[in-house]
């Protein structure tokens, strides 16, 4: 949210997108107004009829996931019914191709939210590509000295998180979670360094790869995942464990 409005500040991006400034050129979005993006990534559904546990929404092509369970949906241009939404929910998905930083947890107030480590959630494209942003600064003054300012790029089975940290977070980056993972790594390295087992979960049933990293947000680090023995041996931590 941090970030939704620092880009509104730089650039005038609105915070809340229309589907149609999404994609200008599906016409079909152009007289949606119920739907809407909260920042880059986050389809926002929400239920406008009494009493209903029911809701319409439309997808655009492309891939989106469920916020809650983060399971994968194809988008093909067309509306889609969700069906037993409860009084207490509002549909929300993820936009496929984006990289969102969220806090690992919730809290009451701000002050105690930014004390919260972070979590990075890859919901890669159909054409498994991905990025976001990470903005972070003091939070009080209308000019602060010194800011976080994070891009983050996923590709070919490597996020790459890299930019200008000058703000002290004092928070890490507890996990990284990736969606729409078809079977789960051979080996995950951070920094070309193997992770161990107990760090690794694979839910096959949503596709989703739970990778915990508890690093520092104060530089650039790299995550990638290995899916087979010889693209393995393929690479550098290979060679160098084998010329021990």
């Amino acid at each position: 949210m941090y970030t939704a409005f620092h880009q509104a500040h730089t650039n005038d991006t609105p915070v809340l997108h229309p589907l149609w400034f999404k994609y200008p050129k599906d016409y079909n979005t152009f007289s949606i107004d119920l739907q809407f993006f909260y920042g880059d990534s986050i389809l926002v559904s929400p239920v406008t009829k009494e009493d209903s546990t029911l809701v319409d929404i439309y997808l655009a092509k492309g891939i989106f996931y469920d916020f809650l369970t983060l399971t994968p949906m194809e988008g093909a241009g067309s509306m889609v019914t969700l069906n037993d939404i409860n009084f207490t929910t509002i549909p929300l998905h993820i936009k496929g191709g984006s990289v969102l930083p969220l806090r690992i947890e919730s809290a009451y107030t701000t002050t105690v939210l930014r004390e919260k480590d972070f979590e990075i959630v890859v919901a890669p494209s159909q054409e498994d590509t991905a990025s976001g942003e990470l903005y972070i600064d003091d939070g009080e003054l209308i000019n602060p000295p010194c800011a976080t300012s994070v891009e983050m790029t996923f590709k070919s089975g490597l996020l790459d998180v890299h930019g200008a940290f000058n703000y002290e977070t004092g928070v890490k980056v507890a996990r990284v979670r990736f969606l729409n993972v078809q079977k789960a790594p051979t080996w995950v390295t951070v920094n070309d360094k193997q992770l161990g087992e107990s760090l690794i979960a694979y839910d096959a049933l949503n596709k989703v790869l739970d990778v915990t990293i508890n690093t520092k947000l104060i530089g650039t680090f790299r995550w990638s995942t290995v899916n087979s023995r010889a693209l393995y041996e393929q690479s550098s931590l290979y060679r160098d464990l084998k010329s021990v």
